[in-house]
């Protein structure tokens, strides 16, 4: 794949008029999305409809989305929303709900119906997501190559490719997204993990905490069904301190309930952390 190769100079060159080449298209189009305004960082280059975007590190600004803020990715730009949750003015309006216009390119592929999109080394430009990254949405429709721009990229070796620079309908979805077979893990636990951390989380802290819940709630279910069994039968041996029997009870189940919300947490923090 050129997309481990290709470095992100390219997009201040001549990717960035192809940019600007499928902007009007674009931007000309109501769209039915829901947006949030931010300030526009023009570091990477200019913010038109159609881009990635990603928050400016230890700012609230948006710049153009490449591999290298593909972390921080927020959504795509839309010059025309139908729903702005922003009153202030702001530069850029990012769509953070519904289904847009995006440029992609197929540096990592042809785009199909379906494949999720995450930012490219071109600033601003989508691609398919063929390893576990963040995404900011799925395709709606295939990329038509025959309708795309063509561009000549050189990659960090010398090598030259040619590239086609087009715009597929994108359903906004942000998300940490795990190709099959990148890992050991079920899909769904590192999805769960991701979700809860916000971030791509290692497999050894998704493994651990999957053995700390695992082990703490076998451990906790076993001591209750243990002293609940014990506590039935001795108020079958006697009745008469059912009630104090009763509150005991109660209070093992409460100490149950702390036990695994500790372990929750404990699980939350190695994930976060």
């Amino acid at each position: 794949m050129i997309v481990r190769r290709v470095t992100r100079l390219l997009a201040l060159g001549s990717l960035a008029s192809a940019i600007f080449l499928w902007a009007p298209a674009l931007s000309a189009q109501a769209s039915g999305t829901i947006a949030q305004g931010f300030a526009a960082n023009s570091s990477q280059g200019t913010i038109v409809s159609g881009a990635l975007v990603s928050l400016k590190q230890n700012t609230q600004s948006v710049e153009l989305a490449t591999a290298d803020n593909v972390d921080q990715l927020v959504g795509v730009a839309d010059q025309h929303p139908l729903v702005v949750i922003s009153g202030s003015s702001q530069e850029a309006q990012v769509v953070l709900g519904g289904a847009t216009d995006t440029l992609v390119s197929d540096i990592n592929g042809t785009i199909k119906a379906g494949d999720r999109i995450t930012a490219s080394p071109v600033a601003g430009v989508g691609m398919k997501a063929t390893t576990t990254t963040r995404v900011v949405g799925i395709a709606q429709t295939d990329f038509d190559v025959a309708h795309a721009q063509s561009q000549d990229i050189t990659d960090s070796a010398g090598g030259h490719h040619t590239i086609h620079i087009g715009h597929v309908t994108l359903q906004i979805s942000l998300a940490n997204y795990q190709a099959p077979g990148s890992g050991f893990l079920p899909p769904f636990l590192q999805d769960v993990a991701n979700n809860v951390a916000g971030k791509q989380v290692s497999i050894i802290r998704v493994l651990i905490c999957s053995v700390l819940l695992l082990v703490s709630m076998l451990t906790l279910a076993l001591f209750t069904f243990s002293s609940a069994r014990s506590a039935m039968i001795s108020i079958g041996r006697n009745p008469l301190a059912s009630a104090h029997i009763r509150s005991s009870l109660y209070q093992v189940g409460a100490i149950a309930f702390a036990a695994l919300g500790a372990v929750l947490l404990a699980c939350y923090f190695i994930l976060t952390l």
